[in-house]
């Protein structure tokens, strides 16, 4: 509500008076090119910054007299910097050492399509990840990405944000891992952001972030045919990946 935000020591806001309303079950879209606040605006939903002006609210009341740590959990977050830790596979996933539901982990490994990879490793689930340990493995980028969706399902909380964890994949590989995304946390609140337009599709509504401000805002078809700069940006796009394609 009326939300801006300035970093320390910057000249100008990163975010002026944003006006944004999230619906339970709604799933958002966050465009915009790089530099534009995206990234700020999803730090500012999960509570990570407090805005310098106006007010994030949670059923009507301010985050602020919330217990963050709290608050907290109601997020399943994966950024684009995610934490690979130099542990076991089941200790990625769980984000602990103790009391891992075994039967929870084996189904969200399941769900994220993991389970095959897995079997193929001698120690299965309590195999390490990285070179710490003699036999750590390392996992390819698109492993990584199913890594990252099987630790979100586990921790089970209802709202999903991802902030462009999938940057580094090609476009078909990161629109397969949103998809997935999108079926496996249908019903929750989730805020998509990605530079590839054609990956947030699907969302129920998308919202164009332009210097700081929402310039556009809609469903992806309504969008495209405003003509604006969403469209713009799409059809750049469109034509960058059918030119690299053939």
């Amino acid at each position: 509500q009326d939300v801006s935000f300035r970093y320390p020591e910057a000249e100008k806001d990163t975010l002026s008076q944003i006006n944004l309303t999230i619906r339970q079950g709604e799933k958002l879209a966050v465009v915009g090119l790089n530099g534009a606040g995206k990234t700020t605006l999803v730090k500012l939903i999960c509570g990570f910054l407090d805005p310098t002006e106006g007010k994030v609210l949670l059923n009507n009341i301010d985050i602020r007299t919330y217990n963050r740590q709290d608050y907290y959990r109601l997020f399943s977050a994966v950024f684009q910097d995610f934490s690979v830790l130099d542990v076991t596979i089941a200790e990625n996933i769980a984000q602990t050492d103790e009391s891992i539901n075994r039967p929870l982990m084996e189904h969200c490994i399941h769900q994220a399509g993991l389970t095959e990879k897995i079997k193929q490793l001698p120690a299965g689930v309590n195999t390490h990840l990285g070179k710490v340990f003699e036999d750590g493995i390392e996992l390819s980028g698109g492993e990584l990405q199913r890594l990252m969706l099987a630790r979100a399902l586990y921790k089970n909380a209802p709202i999903m944000v991802l902030d462009e964890p999938t940057s580094a994949l090609d476009p078909i590989a990161e629109s397969e891992i949103y998809n997935k995304y999108s079926e496996l946390t249908d019903g929750r609140m989730a805020v998509y952001i990605s530079h590839r337009l054609a990956s947030t599709k699907f969302c129920h509504r998308i919202i164009l972030i332009c210097e700081g401000h929402i310039a556009e805002e809609g469903t992806h078809d309504e969008l495209l045919a405003h003509n604006g700069h969403y469209a713009d940006l799409f059809e750049m796009q469109s034509k960058y990946y059918r030119e690299g394609w053939t």
